[in-house]
């Protein structure tokens, strides 16, 4: 089974899976990092190579981070590139929770690469104009009708 890790400035990643926990239940193979003030991108490096030790069983491990570009991105990133070899190591950023309940559901059933592919779908998919969604105008009616 795929190891999911979620790395996050503060405790956003710990409340994410909190979150997931409490729709889907309890998950193993699981686990959050957090980058506080007053820690350094290194210690945080050093800590997901270790949890990526600890959650990879031979599937691998997908690694959510919550911004592209941020220090806990950076980071992931530093082990991207000692891992790339391996192929055992995925990263998406711009975690939300519809991703994390997916990777969750379906790490049993797919490869890494395509266990990270379908997370990103999912993530976009996730995210709607709700008022466009209760209230559709005629024009989105239509585009729907059209198979648009």
């Amino acid at each position: 089974m795929i190891g999911v890790l979620i790395v996050t400035h503060g405790d956003f990643g710990k409340e994410l899976l909190k979150s997931a926990e409490l729709i889907i239940g309890k998950q193993n193979r699981t686990m959050t990092l957090g980058l506080f003030h007053g820690d350094s991108v290194d210690s945080l490096k050093d800590n997901i190579s270790k949890a990526i030790d600890e959650l990879n069983e031979g599937d691998g491990v997908l690694i959510f981070v919550d911004l592209y570009g941020g220090s806990p991105s950076n980071a992931a990133a530093m082990n991207l590139k000692k891992n790339i070899m391996d192929s055992k190591v995925e990263c998406i950023t711009g975690v939300n929770l519809p991703m994390i309940l997916e990777a969750l559901t379906m790490r049993a059933s797919y490869t890494l690469s395509r266990l990270k592919e379908h997370c990103i779908e999912i993530g976009h998919l996730g995210i709607k104009d709700l008022y466009q969604q209760i209230y559709p105008t005629e024009e989105s009616i239509k585009k729907v009708a059209d198979g648009r």
